[in-house]
């Protein structure tokens, strides 16, 4: 659930940004990054929620 929290609170942060930039420089700048940072994030999340689930069965083998 913590890991849920934090990835919400990072879509927060990624759209705080992406407002302060459309402001800035323009909204095809803000696309830009929202769409490289939220991918970032999918994939940054997809890969370390299978580093813990490899982890979890080396660790279970461990006590067996």
């Amino acid at each position: 659930m913590k890991k849920a929290f934090i990835a919400a609170a990072s879509m927060m942060g990624i759209i705080a940004v992406r407002m302060i930039l459309s402001v800035t420089f323009g909204e095809q700048t803000a696309e830009v990054f929202t769409r490289v940072s939220g991918s970032f994030l999918f994939f940054y999340c997809c890969f370390h929620s299978a580093e813990n689930r490899q982890n979890a069965k080396k660790a279970l083998h461990r006590f067996k």
